[in-house]
């Protein structure tokens, strides 16, 4: 979750619960390509992996 201030700093945590009592401001940012998931053997999660049209159009 990021949150910002009228001073234009933006400050980001992860968020594991909520809730909205009245009214919730949501910005979502639609990117060309594909998302998907990937399994990182080194940390050991399945992290998102986003691929371009322009890449997945070439494979």
């Amino acid at each position: 979750m990021n949150a910002g201030n009228d001073k234009g700093e933006v400050y980001g945590r992860h968020l594991n619960k909520e809730v909205v009592s009245a009214t919730c401001e949501m910005v979502i940012n639609i990117i060309d390509g594909t998302a998907g998931r990937h399994f990182d053997k080194e940390i050991g999660l399945n992290l998102f992996k986003f691929y371009s049209e322009k890449l997945c159009k070439k494979l």
